[in-house]
């Protein structure tokens, strides 16, 4: 497979980044793992800078200057938000409490009503199932699963009174549901991580190309770790900041 010089540097560039990061698993403190940081916070704050600027010019400032008198309410939003700039001035920056009220508050009401309805009225809704369902049999199963180990998992949080008897059997079941959710919980994040290391590690060594110049950054970058951490450390320490 042949490369140009700009897929070629975009290539090292990434697998760099990529073996760099990787760095710190060699337990020493190394200018590859500082460099590939820097180079990511950066990174993710220029692409960020540049999509929000993107995103005010384009439903904001074009809006505005196309059609004043209907979009006046742009207009308000460009005010306060040019007025939390104001923040990093001494003498003007009282006026930035004025959008940043205003910010928290809606901030506030919209979180508040989403957790209510979310995290509370639709989670009932979700587990108050149809138990006897005969005409799908596994979907019953399931429903008098949900509710069951709802149920159980309360109980597991009485603290209040001695569990004695059914409660403390409920307890026990409940128990291993939390155990049993937590286990599947972390499952898949693991495999969602796994998945994402494959991924990477595929295009690092597919095609040919990639996994010649993965083998060359990578044993460069262990040499130079071990080179100055053997025979040049107040060099070491110097490199990482």
């Amino acid at each position: 497979m042949n490369l140009d010089i700009g897929s070629f540097m975009v290539v090292v560039l990434s697998t760099a980044i990529t073996f760099g990061l990787f760095s710190i698993l060699t337990g020493v403190d190394n200018p590859f793992f500082a460099w590939a940081e820097n180079i990511y916070v950066g990174g993710a704050v220029g692409m960020t800078i540049v999509v929000s600027f993107t995103w005010i010019v384009s439903n904001l400032i074009q809006k505005i200057v196309s059609n004043p008198s209907a979009n006046w309410p742009l207009i308000i939003s460009l005010i306060l938000g040019l007025m939390m700039l104001l923040r990093v001035h001494p003498k003007y920056s009282y006026l930035a409490r004025i959008p940043i009220s205003i910010a928290t508050g809606v901030g506030v009401a919209v979180s508040t009503r989403a957790i209510i309805f979310s995290g509370l009225l639709y989670q009932i809704r979700a587990t108050i199932l149809p138990i006897l369902y005969w005409r799908e049999p596994a979907t019953a199963f399931t429903n008098l699963m949900i509710v069951v180990f709802v149920i159980t998992i309360l109980t597991f949080f009485i603290y209040t009174t001695e569990l004695k008897g059914p409660l403390k059997v409920s307890s026990r079941i409940g128990r291993l549901a939390l155990f049993a959710s937590f286990g599947a919980l972390f499952a898949q994040t693991y495999m969602g991580r796994l998945g994402l290391f494959l991924g990477r590690m595929e295009t690092l060594l597919i095609p040919e190309t990639n996994f010649r110049i993965s083998i060359v950054v990578a044993l460069f970058m262990l040499i130079t770790i071990i080179v100055l951490k053997n025979y040049y450390p107040e060099t070491l320490k110097k490199l990482v900041p």
